[in-house]
């Protein structure tokens, strides 16, 4: 008769000891799943931003060439604007004395 109690509890112990095992089992798959997909969605976020990344490196070396060029450019139209500048300065100048010659000629030819 206690033997049969003892298998009796036995018994329960191991039904309970299944039930508890399947439990953990089940659940430990749905966290394994869970893991796997986090893992995979962070590996797919990592090669879009390593893609970025990548992108927006090559446009930061394009934009530093582009404005190394227009640092040039604007070198090259300063010194053409001060050239033009002296330019228009030494033409009005001799305008100028062209205009007095022109006056005094003028005056000549009207004494």
């Amino acid at each position: 008769p206690q033997s049969g109690q003892i298998t009796g509890i036995l018994k329960q112990m191991k039904d309970t000891m299944e039930a508890d095992l399947a439990d953990i089992t089940k659940t430990e798959e749905e966290s394994k799943a869970n893991y796997e997909g986090l893992v995979a969605a962070k590996e797919k976020e990592i090669a879009a931003n390593s893609k970025a990344i990548e992108e927006k490196t090559q446009r930061l070396g394009e934009t530093g060439v582009k404005i190394e060029e227009l640092k040039e450019d604007l070198a090259d139209t300063s010194a053409s604007y001060e050239e033009d500048k002296k330019f228009l300065a030494d033409l009005d100048k001799n305008c100028a004395t062209k205009t007095e010659e022109f006056d005094v000629v003028k005056k000549t030819r009207a004494e």
